[in-house]
């Protein structure tokens, strides 16, 4: 049964009862990120990105904060070194939405990197902001889990990042689509008829040039056993299309591990009810907050500059009376609370 977080304002903040009375963790580190690019030949070969967030230890004197063109108010440092601890850091596998990229969500990344967590900020194949097609967008969605998968065993045997990250414990975010990717790799399921429909569709659409539409496969088969047990909580942010990407009751009923659901009331994109409210209605071990107010689907995107207000506009303004900064930090302490409890992260850090 989910437990449906009545909000007040906007945040009701714990991921479960027993983190119900603590404060928001405090920061502990500064906070590196080091892009990562390594050719993997499984589905390839195949070039895959991303930004890797971490507790970072700074030089002296300390570099210039690393800056994102449109993008505000966080604070990161480009190549610094990792920081050293007692014990090895959780990772948290960051999934971005639709078309978009691991970067414009580094404000979460910032938050849990910041409170001793190594953040890996995915850039889906050919789906990303900088290199997508819609062979990748639609008819291969699968490959997102699969991006995810591949990531994690990379990080997870190469170094640096070998010697820092703790195997044991592993989650995911996402937002969006990320959001469905962070609930279909940790259990829920398509159905293959669905999910094959959803192929054909897109296949279907005479837009689309003949010669793109020709490499879109209609075979529901690699999308049916993507969980990897290795991810143990996922926290969901807007998740979409949930019954358009062809998740039915049942199917969502398959997920294996703890979730947190979390969305804007006024999201108009992946409406609450047909999405973050009906996979919560199924999935046996969840939370669902809902941010009450005007609040929108791109409320879990960066913080943005004056010119990327200009720019942006649906992406950077958000509703009047909502206040992106505040609900970031209520956000970012859900997620911390929420990775700590069910990833068994014992406190307090001690940097070195």
């Amino acid at each position: 049964m989910h437990r449906l977080r009545t909000v007040l304002g906007f945040l009701w903040l714990a991921a479960a009862a027993s983190a119900a009375a603590q404060a928001p963790v405090p920061a502990v580190y500064p906070v590196g990120v080091r892009e990562v690019e390594y050719v993997e030949t499984t589905y390839g070969p195949r070039t895959l990105t991303m930004n890797v967030f971490y507790p970072g230890a700074l030089p002296e004197p300390a570099p210039p904060p690393f800056a994102m063109e449109l993008f505000a108010n966080f604070r990161v440092y480009r190549d610094v070194e990792i920081a050293t601890a007692p014990r090895k850091f959780p990772l948290v596998m960051l999934s971005h939405g639709r078309g978009g990229s691991g970067l414009v969500y580094a404000w979460l990344a910032e938050y849990l990197a910041a409170r001793g967590y190594v953040v890996a900020a995915i850039d889906h194949y050919r789906a990303n902001a900088n290199d997508r097609s819609i062979v990748y967008l639609a008819n291969k969605l699968w490959q997102r889990p699969v991006d995810v998968s591949l990531d994690i065993t990379y990080l997870t045997t190469h170094e640096p990042w070998a010697r820092a990250i703790d195997e044991t414990r592993i989650g995911i975010a996402g937002h969006s689509q990320g959001g469905f990717t962070a609930l279909w790799i940790g259990g829920a399921r398509v159905n293959a008829e669905r999910f094959a429909a959803f192929q054909q569709h897109w296949k279907s659409d005479l837009s689309v040039p003949a010669h793109i539409r020709d490499q879109m496969p209609v075979d529901a088969t690699p999308a049916l056993e993507v969980a990897d047990p290795r991810v143990r909580a996922a926290f969901a942010m807007a998740p979409g299309v949930i019954q358009a990407f062809g998740m039915d009751a049942q199917s969502i009923a398959h997920m294996a591990i703890p979730a947190y659901i979390i969305v804007g009331a006024g999201d108009t994109v992946t409406p609450p009810g047909d999405n973050a409210v009906f996979a919560a209605e199924h999935i046996r071990n969840v939370d669902l907050a809902i941010l009450r107010g005007p609040v929108g689907h791109e409320i879990f995107v960066n913080e943005c500059s004056a010119e990327g207000k200009l720019e942006l506009p649906e992406t950077c303004v958000d509703a009047p009376g909502v206040d992106r900064a505040k609900l970031h930090a209520d956000i970012g302490a859900a997620a911390v609370a929420f990775f700590d409890d069910r990833l068994g992260v014992a406190r307090p850090w001690e940097a070195k």
